[in-house]
């Protein structure tokens, strides 16, 4: 009987670990990371420091696309209304908990911002219908909520 109890509470313990770790921090599992990024992606909402900033982008229909083969390809319609697009590449860190794009210009978000420009995406979160990333520019907190363009 107390090796039966024993086994239980190891197991319960080691459940807890398992669900408890490999997260991001707004939700999604580390393990699916690969799968569930590689698709194309839009802009649902900005924020800025916290504050929703969506209304103030200067480009409109922000879309991102993480390929099978590591391509990625942004697009959108700039200030002057000019479409936009551009390709490079993407890559997971080590313990996928971000991600570097490579080889792509700075955006323009908004009149007061400026050109913002990072390679590292922190992901906040990522599940199949939901992709959250953050980078710090010019002393300001960019966060990113995408959802699949379908």
């Amino acid at each position: 009987m107390k090796t039966n109890i024993q086994t239980i509470i190891a197991i319960a313990i080691m459940m807890i670990a398992i669900g408890a770790c490999n997260k991001y921090d707004e939700g999604g599992l580390v393990k699916n990371a690969e799968k569930k990024l590689k698709q194309s992606w839009k802009l649902e909402t900005y924020s800025l420091n916290g504050n929703d900033a969506t209304n103030t982008l200067v480009i409109q229909n922000y879309q991102e696309e993480y390929k099978e083969n590591g391509d990625y390809v942004r697009s959108y319609i700039d200030k002057d209304g000019n479409q936009f697009s551009e390709t490079g590449t993407w890559a997971f860190d080590s313990d996928k908990e971000n991600i570097r794009i490579m080889s792509v210009s700075s955006l323009e978000l908004s009149d007061a911002n400026s050109t913002v420009s990072t390679s590292d995406y922190q992901i906040v979160k990522l599940k199949k219908k939901e992709l959250w990333y953050s980078y710090e520019n010019g002393g300001s907190l960019h966060e990113f909520h995408l959802i699949p363009n379908e």
